[in-house]
Protein backbone atom coordinates (compact mmCIF):
# COMPACT_ATOMS: atom_id res chain seq x y z
CA UNK A 1 0.00 0.00 0.00
CA UNK A 2 1.39 3.34 -0.54
CA UNK A 3 1.31 5.99 1.97
CA UNK A 4 -1.75 8.23 0.62
CA UNK A 5 -3.96 4.68 0.72
CA UNK A 6 -2.25 3.98 4.35
CA UNK A 7 -3.61 7.69 5.57
CA UNK A 8 -7.59 7.28 3.73
CA UNK A 9 -7.62 3.74 5.20
CA UNK A 10 -7.05 5.10 8.81
CA UNK A 11 -8.96 8.10 8.63
CA UNK A 12 -12.03 5.75 7.12
CA UNK A 13 -12.04 3.65 10.21
CA UNK A 14 -11.39 6.59 12.63
CA UNK A 15 -14.21 8.38 10.97
CA UNK A 16 -16.32 4.87 11.20
CA UNK A 17 -15.16 3.91 14.95
CA UNK A 18 -16.44 7.37 16.04
CA UNK A 19 -20.12 6.81 14.21
CA UNK A 20 -20.41 3.49 15.88
CA UNK A 21 -19.71 5.41 19.15
CA UNK A 22 -21.74 7.77 18.89
CA UNK A 23 -24.64 5.19 17.62
CA UNK A 24 -24.23 2.75 20.74
CA UNK A 25 -24.20 5.79 22.75
CA UNK A 26 -27.62 6.84 21.38
CA UNK A 27 -29.14 3.55 21.50
CA UNK A 28 -28.16 2.63 24.99
CA UNK A 29 -28.93 6.49 26.53
CA UNK A 30 -32.56 5.35 27.67
CA UNK A 31 -31.36 2.56 29.55
CA UNK A 32 -28.47 4.08 31.35
CA UNK A 33 -31.45 7.04 32.46
CA UNK A 34 -33.47 4.43 33.72
CA UNK A 35 -30.53 2.76 35.46
CA UNK A 36 -29.49 5.66 36.77
CA UNK A 37 -33.16 6.90 37.87
CA UNK A 38 -32.92 3.26 40.22
CA UNK A 39 -29.79 4.99 42.07
CA UNK A 40 -31.34 7.90 42.76
CA UNK A 41 -34.87 6.72 44.11
CA UNK A 42 -34.63 5.30 48.40
CA UNK A 43 -34.32 2.35 49.06
CA UNK A 44 -36.30 0.16 51.61
CA UNK A 45 -35.36 1.03 55.22
CA UNK A 46 -33.36 3.85 54.31
CA UNK A 47 -34.21 6.59 56.95
CA UNK A 48 -34.94 4.13 59.55
CA UNK A 49 -34.20 3.45 63.48
CA UNK A 50 -30.73 1.20 63.27
CA UNK A 51 -30.26 -1.37 65.86
CA UNK A 52 -26.98 -1.67 66.95
CA UNK A 53 -25.96 -5.02 69.13
CA UNK A 54 -23.11 -5.90 70.82
CA UNK A 55 -21.85 -8.87 72.43
CA UNK A 56 -22.42 -9.46 76.04
CA UNK A 57 -18.82 -10.35 77.83
CA UNK A 58 -20.73 -11.92 80.35
CA UNK A 59 -23.36 -14.01 78.27
CA UNK A 60 -21.81 -14.05 75.06
CA UNK A 61 -25.64 -13.28 73.71
CA UNK A 62 -25.70 -10.13 71.34
CA UNK A 63 -28.03 -7.18 72.48
CA UNK A 64 -28.75 -3.92 71.95
CA UNK A 65 -25.73 -1.83 72.32
CA UNK A 66 -27.88 0.13 75.28
CA UNK A 67 -29.38 -2.55 77.13
CA UNK A 68 -25.40 -5.09 77.00
CA UNK A 69 -23.88 -4.82 80.54
CA UNK A 70 -20.33 -4.27 80.83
Amino acid sequence: MSAVTTLAVTVVAAVGAVTLYRFAERRSRPLREKISGLHKTPKRGQGGAVIDYERDPESGVYRPRDQARR
